[in-house]
């Protein structure tokens, strides 16, 4: 059985005491079971005791993991995103300071990757949520996210990101920006119960369909000290309307359903309530935690409106928030991922350090 860092470890007891008073879980980590995937067992099968879940944030399993690709085995958007001395020294990083979690939201199990700096013996660190991009399946890579995840527990924050509900890690669908958000929320609650982590120094980065995640978390007023989006969306209505996915789902990388089947066949004044319940763009003005936003002119996925209709509405309201447009940037931003990923580890270390002096 691989060992559990200490930490989760006393968490992953507590939450299997719980479980074993008021519900049956598979506490994997203490059976050396795993974790990550979760077969979600028919509600009718069980009993009503099983059907209780622990509180939204609540650590089911945690098991040890690491990064197993090597970098000729990525995909050659993965080759872009890091160089070959990079992924190595995130293999590294990774190695003994990582785990798989399946955590509790809205009585589903979820999910998560988690990676800390080498020493957390006696410290209270600051901890960054990661919303990663994609749809379900797509765009889920463990090993892509944990390096990721690397990037910021090298500068010594402990990093954290959910898979969302509905793929063959988590129970549940994935609704695109809807109730899903509430697995972003109590990835929240859960680092902030780490004995390791300052509570009121958590922060929250967003690519693409994870901005979304990132804008609906803080109009939900998610305890963010400060957050940034990058090619993030933030009007699902606009996307919908040229991209037919959205509606009608896909069949490559396991598959979904869209947002039509999801809700039964929706139209009318239903199809318009969910569509503006994900685009955050237009109750921008209300935002009042300090934001970057970084897109670019040539993102053809995401129009740059959607950033700059965001930021001149953050702006409005007082709140600081800053912008960078590059104009040869696309969705992706490879050519410029050195740039912007000095720049929102600056934005974090920024109000960071306010924060301790405040």
């Amino acid at each position: 059985m691989r060992h559990l860092h200490p930490t989760l470890h006393l968490l992953l007891t507590s939450a299997c005491v719980f479980a074993a008073l008021s519900i049956s879980v598979g506490c994997s980590a203490l059976t050396g079971g795993s974790s990550f995937d979760v077969t979600p067992p028919e509600e009718s099968e069980l009993p009503l005791m099983d059907r209780l879940a622990p509180v939204d944030g609540t650590i089911i399993s945690a098991l040890e993991t690491g990064i197993t690709k090597r970098w000729s085995d990525l995909s050659p958007t993965g080759r872009a995103r890091f160089s070959e001395d990079e992924w190595n020294a995130a293999i590294e990083s990774v190695d003994r300071h990582a785990e798989h979690l399946t955590y509790s939201s809205d009585g589903l199990r979820i999910g998560g990757l988690l990676v800390r700096p080498a020493s957390t013996e006696g410290r209270r660190l600051g901890a960054v949520v990661v919303n990663r991009d994609g749809i379900a399946g797509r765009g889920l890579d463990k090993d892509l996210i944990l390096a990721d995840l690397a990037r910021y527990a090298n500068e010594g924050f402990v990093a954290v990101a959910s898979v969302y509900r509905g793929n063959r890690h988590s129970q549940g669908v994935d609704e695109f920006g809807g109730d899903d958000v509430n697995d972003v929320l109590s990835l929240v609650t859960l680092v902030q119960r780490l004995d390791y982590v300052d509570p009121g120094r958590v922060f929250m980065v967003g690519f693409g369909r994870g901005g979304l995640m990132t804008y609906r978390a803080l109009e939900m007023d998610a305890p963010i000290r400060a957050a940034a989006v990058v090619s993030g969306i933030a009007d699902v209505e606009q996307i919908e309307a040229s991209n037919p996915e959205v509606s009608r789902g896909f069949s490559d990388a396991g598959g979904w359903e869209g947002l039509d089947k999801i809700y039964g066949g929706w139209d009318g004044a239903e199809k318009s309530r969910e569509l503006e319940r994900r685009s955050p763009r237009v109750r921008a003005g209300d935002g009042d935690t300090p934001l970057m936003i970084v897109h670019g002119r040539l993102n053809e996925r995401v129009p740059v409106v959607q950033a700059l209709d965001v930021a001149v509405r953050w702006q409005k309201s007082g709140t600081p928030v800053e912008s960078v447009i590059y104009g040869y940037g696309d969705h992706d931003l490879v050519e410029q991922q050195a740039d912007w990923r000095a720049r929102v580890m600056a934005w974090i270390k920024r109000h960071d350090s306010r924060s301790l002096l405040n």
